[in-house]
Order: C-alpha cells, then sequence, then structure tokens
C-alpha cells in the first residue's frame, strides 16, 4: 500500500457533534455512556481537539448507528468529499 489517510479532527469533531445532535443526546448523556467522569473529553472530541481513543471510537460509532466515513468524512452541501488525504508513503529499508 502506497498511501496512508490522513483525517481533519475538526471534521471529526463537527461530525461527532452533529451525529449526537441527530440522536437528541446530550453531552452529559454520551458522558455517561461512555463511562467518563467529566463532559471534558466530549467536549475535546467535538471541538476538534483531540481524537478518541480506538474503544470510545467504537462505542460512538455504535451509540450514533454510525459509520467510520460518516465519522471522517466532510459533508457540506449536498456534497460528500473526503476529509481523508493521502499522502505519500516512503520508506527506505535499513541497509
Amino acid at each position: 500500500m502506497r498511501y496512508r489517510p490522513e483525517y481533519d479532527m475538526k471534521v471529526i469533531g463537527q461530525n461527532l457533534k452533529r451525529l449526537r445532535e441527530s440522536k437528541n443526546l446530550s453531552v452529559d448523556e454520551v458522558r455517561e455512556y461512555l463511562c467518563l467522569g467529566s463532559v471534558q473529553a466530549v467536549y475535546k472530541y467535538e471541538k476538534g481537539k483531540s481524537y478518541p481513543q480506538a474503544d470510545t471510537m467504537f462505542a460512538l460509532m455504535e451509540l450514533y448507528e454510525a459509520d467510520l466515513h460518516d465519522i471522517t468524512r466532510n459533508f457540506e452541501e449536498g456534497e460528500q468529499p473526503s476529509s481523508v488525504v493521502f499522502r505519500d508513503f516512503a520508506y527506505s529499508k535499513a541497509a
């Protein structure tokens, strides 16, 4: 495989917020579902300041009934362009 996807943290945050609101869930309800001590982590995810850990992302996908593309892609004005940017991945073998 020659390309590695890179994801836009802001787009992911916007999508997490949109998905939460579409389910009429409060931030505190999400916090409770994820068994978090405070709502700060949920706000960080939604503001695009950090990514959820893998197990948390899976739990959010279940809660929101969403797949990974629903969370990682940029959906604007009827278009569904990907927020994924592929960059050349080059490596060298140690001699």
